[in-house]
């Protein structure tokens, strides 16, 4: 039986809380503003709802909506929210896995902990640890969501977690690849697809942030181009010889690299890749390796951190690892020549031991 308790309110209006148990017999409660009569017909309301649902005569709020109509609504909800195409994208791709997999006409109600372990075990057949981690994180998203709008009670993900993933060692390309990469492209003639990976490798951008409408005509300034990034973030990127003869000759074009989504230019850099011999690559590979040459190069782990536009150095000191591992060799081998050493007979240099 439901219960009602009065709440002063700082505005100085009467308020009741209802306290009941839900068709799950979990305890909920629903704020009234108003007088007593009010709050008391609402929990009878609320009593007789409850009491169909568990009889049958009434169906669930979950089983109501299919999961399909719920999904279409959450992404337009973050595309009104401001996130980029881009990210609902990967939002949609994410959710329309798993919507295929549960089928999208069942309602929400039937998602349970054991059907997101069981969605995670199939999507691992096909797809690498990290992809399904980002696939498992949409859906936690989409699921609190579900709770915060008052569709389902409790999220199911509760318990779910993610893949472990082995220490992430970064994909870039090595010179050999680079040239072989940039060989078959001039090959095809596809002087469009040249611009993009040149100017992917001399600003290590982020995959969207060279396309529109992160980057336009008004990005480009005398001396330097501004990327729009992560977390609304913008950064400089100083101009080079290059990258000012990749944009001039594209000056007439409404933008620089007109093409909206970044899968569009994914599909034809793979076919180059492909036809190079180069295996596990993508668009984010030419940012890493943007960062490897960088690195390789002795320039500070902390600029190329800024450069990058990571959110610490952290993030950058993860990704290159194995490089910064190499690094590291070489200091001590630094240390070890700068020291003196002591033979086994007499001592070098200035050294002296005391008898």
């Amino acid at each position: 039986m439901a219960s009602i308790i009065k709440h002063p309110r700082k505005d100085g209006k009467t308020s009741y809380r209802i306290y009941y148990f839900d068709h799950q017999n979990k305890r909920r409660s629903k704020i009234v503003i108003g007088n007593k009569k009010k709050a008391e017909s609402i929990a009878h309301r609320i009593e007789i709802e409850v009491q169909d649902i568990k009889t049958g005569l009434k169906p669930s709020p979950s089983d109501k909506e299919s999961i399909g109509k719920l999904v279409d609504k959450y992404l337009k909800h973050i595309q009104g929210a401001g996130k980029q195409p881009s990210t609902i994208i990967r939002y949609k791709t994410s959710l329309t896995a798993f919507t295929d997999y549960f089928t999208s006409e069942k309602g929400i109600g039937k998602v349970t902990y054991a059907v997101i372990e069981n969605f995670k075990s199939h999507r691992l057949k096909t797809c690498t640890p990290s992809s399904v981690n980002v696939d498992l994180r949409h859906l936690r998203g989409f699921l609190n969501h579900c709770v915060r709008m008052g569709v389902i009670t409790e999220s199911p993900y509760r318990g779910v977690k993610q893949v472990k993933v082995g220490e992430h060692i970064v994909r870039f390309l090595r010179e050999a690849e680079i040239h072989s990469l940039l060989f078959e492209i001039h090959q095809g003639q596809d002087e469009d697809i040249m611009d993009l990976i040149q100017f992917y490798l001399h600003t290590g951008a982020r995959a969207n942030e060279i396309l529109p409408p992160n980057f336009t005509w008004e990005s480009v300034k005398k001396d330097y181009i501004e990327l729009y990034g992560k977390g609304e973030k913008t950064r400089r990127i100083g101009m080079n010889d290059t990258m000012r003869k990749i944009l001039h000759k594209r000056r007439d074009l409404e933008f620089p690299f007109p093409y909206k989504y970044e899968y569009v230019y994914s599909r034809i850099v793979k076919k180059y890749y492909k036809r190079a011999g180069i295996k596990n690559a993508n668009l984010h590979t030419l940012r890493k390796t943007a960062g490897a040459l960088l690195i390789q190069q002795g320039v500070d782990i902390y600029r190329v951190s800024r450069f990058l536009g990571h959110s610490s150095v952290v993030v950058t000191e993860r990704h290159y690892l194995d490089l910064l591992q190499k690094e590291y060799s070489d200091m001590t081998a630094a240390l070890e020549n700068a020291i003196p050493r002591i033979s086994e007979g007499e001592p070098e240099g200035e050294w002296s031991v005391a008898s």
